[in-house]
């Protein structure tokens, strides 16, 4: 198979950016790190060929590599007491090794795994025959998804013949037409309609249009299933992948940021409020206080549940008492799984501690939050008679703005369902919320 034939962009191809250094020797001027004839006869001695190692000018730290079949090994410096300290002889063969052994093995999902994702495209194609067919179609599109690649970069045709490979039809959740909703974020000056990645996660889009704090602009579109090349879900992106054309009515999101409801939360007295309730949030009641349940979990979720208290119209005393929940309610966690009675371990530890005391009622309703939280609302409603409230219906409104303002900062673990979300207000929160993960404006932590 013919690297060059199969990929559009010439620039993946990595290995061709590699100079033999016995080329750059014959040069009259030298990198300072470059003691050939010295790096030679060290090389000469632990048995290394001079012929695999090269000058790499793409990788200003580390400007040579040692590059042999499927192994490229990082050298910073070429002279003998760099090669030594690395243990390159040493290095070389335990890479060589543990590769050959993944491929004498048929082991080609550790082989990928392994090999430097630099190479990886050219390793694939260099041993596309020897791959199992069953495997060609989900190695190739891991391949691509690790070594950040795009379709655009491979001729059509090639796509195609991996397409040949998929052994069964793709799951995804779509409606009654056939049709996936799909996202992008979108921070390149290309049209969108060139666009072949998009995801099936909304907060994965709005992730990506932000980064390197570029803002760009969210798009939602749809495509047939059977429209789609693959669903890669290598690093939880949820990424699909399609042809440009296949993909139809694209149309721009647009949610409330920072910068749009800044005026109104000062106006509102809700940044004073929450730099007001912050210093009830202590390090000494949590297991871990820097963990993902900590201090910082904590605060952005007072805010979130600050900001909906007022898209909600909540009254002062029921915002009171969600931000006294916001505060109190992982307390209790002894561990970051998933563990539903934290809840009621929370309101123990505040019991115990006397850190919340409240009159009648507005205790029981923070105790029905608190310890039900971390449950499912179908198991929270059925418990809702155990609690001596008047108006349970409004305690059970209650709940849900606070379970909506805990999971928007599920964002922080990759792991927010918008379809989970029971507040109009919570979705329209969403940028909002990795702006507040993010701390672009410094609020959460400038208190």
């Amino acid at each position: 198979m013919s690297i060059r034939k199969l990929i559009a962009n010439r620039m993946l191809i990595f290995t061709d950016a590699l100079v033999p250094v016995n080329e750059i020797a014959r040069m009259p001027f030298r990198p300072d790190r470059f003691l050939y004839e010295e790096s030679c006869a060290y090389l000469e001695r632990i048995g290394k060929n001079i012929a695999d190692f090269y000058f790499n000018k793409f990788t200003p730290f580390s400007w040579f590599a040692y590059w042999r079949d499927h192994v490229l090994i990082d050298i910073p410096a070429f002279n003998p007491d760099i090669l030594e300290a690395m243990l390159i002889g040493q290095t070389i063969d335990l890479e060589t090794a543990r590769l050959e052994n993944c491929l004498q093995k048929g082991d080609y999902n550790a082989f990928f795994y392994l090999v430097d994702s630099r190479i990886a495209l050219e390793t694939y194609l260099k041993l596309f025959q020897r791959i199992p067919d069953q495997d060609k179609y989900r190695l190739f599109w891991y391949t691509f998804s690790r070594a950040n690649l795009k379709l655009e970069d491979f001729h059509p045709e090639f796509i195609h013949t991996i397409q040949s490979y998929r052994s069964n039809e793709l799951i995804l959740p779509h409606d009654e037409q056939g049709y996936v909703e799909i996202y992008r974020g979108h921070i390149l000056n290309n049209p969108i309609t060139r666009a072949s990645t998009w995801t099936l996660d909304v907060n994965t889009a709005i992730c990506f249009s932000r980064r390197h704090q570029i803002k760009g602009q969210i798009y939602r579109g749809k495509i047939h299933k059977d429209r789609v090349i693959a669903n890669i879900k290598y690093r939880n992106y949820k990424e699909i992948i399609c042809f440009p054309g296949d993909v139809e009515e694209i149309e721009e999101m647009s949610f409330l940021s920072l910068a749009d409801l800044m005026p109104e939360l000062e106006h509102q007295g809700i940044i004073k409020l929450y730099r007001n309730y912050v210093p009830l949030i202590k390090k000494e009641y949590f297991h871990k206080a820097e963990g993902i349940h900590g201090v910082s979990h904590t605060r952005r979720v007072l805010l979130l549940s600050l900001i909906l208290s007022g898209m909600e119209n909540l009254t002062e005393s029921d915002r009171d008492l969600l931000c006294q929940v916001a505060i109190f309610h992982d307390i209790g966690r002894t561990n970051d799984n998933f563990d539903p009675e934290h809840g009621r371990q929370s309101y123990q530890k505040i019991q115990h501690n006397n850190l919340f005391k409240a009159e009648g009622q507005k205790q029981e309703m923070l105790r029905f939050i608190i310890e039900n939280h971390c449950i499912s609302d179908v198991q929270a409603r059925h418990l809702l008679n155990n609690y001596q409230v008047n108006d349970r219906e409004h305690l059970f409104n209650l709940y849900q703005v606070f379970k909506d303002a805990d999971g928007l900062d599920r964002i922080r673990i990759n792991d927010l369902d918008i379809k989970q979300l029971r507040t109009p207000s919570a979705h329209k929160l969403l940028l909002v919320a990795r702006e507040l993960l993010d701390d672009t404006q410094g609020i959460t932590s400038k208190v």
